[in-house]
């Protein structure tokens, strides 16, 4: 399961909160650590890296058995992310953002209060609304999710798409 949308949209919240009520694995945005770790401004360069590292991390996480795997983000960040940041993203990415396949993807919405995080860069409110408006045109089929009640719409989401489960509540 995927759980995506621009910055400061409650993604993490809500992928850890889901992995922990459905007993499943949370596989965290691994640009954050990535970014972290560089001694130097981040570049074109270091976004396919990124998504390789995304998606190691996703197959070891598949690899657990576990009945529901959480993604927070996936290639389709990164594609929109250099897109955005540099006119143009990597074949690589923009092969995996259409080609990467979850059983359901939960979009959120910007709207919530923007926090500072050193890593984000659209404090701007109309800014993340138009990067949510291409995450909607590029995730067909993708389920919206906004307001405060994120988990109950995500739990409702998967229940009416996967057919299951009960959560830990």
């Amino acid at each position: 399961m995927l759980v995506t949308g621009p910055e400061s949209a409650g993604k993490s919240t809500l992928s850890r909160q889901l992995a922990w009520m459905l007993d499943g694995v949370f596989v965290p945005e691994v640009a954050r650590a990535y970014l972290l770790a560089l001694d130097r401004p981040y570049t074109y360069e270091d976004l396919p890296v990124i998504w390789r590292r995304q998606e190691a991390a996703e197959t070891v996480a598949v690899a657990t058995g576990a009945s529901f795997v959480i993604c927070d983000t996936g290639p389709e960040v990164i594609r929109i992310w250099s897109e955005v940041k540099y006119g143009k993203c990597s074949p690589e990415v923009h092969r995996a953002s259409r080609e990467h396949e979850y059983d359901l993807t939960l979009l959120c919405n910007p709207d919530l209060p923007w926090t500072y995080d050193p890593l984000r860069e659209h404090p701007d409110a109309g800014e993340r609304l138009l990067l949510y408006s291409r995450y909607d045109a590029l995730l067909v089929g993708a389920v919206p999710i906004s307001g405060t009640v994120r988990a109950v719409q995500a739990l409702n989401a998967i229940r009416t798409t996967l057919g299951r489960p009960r959560s830990k509540q």
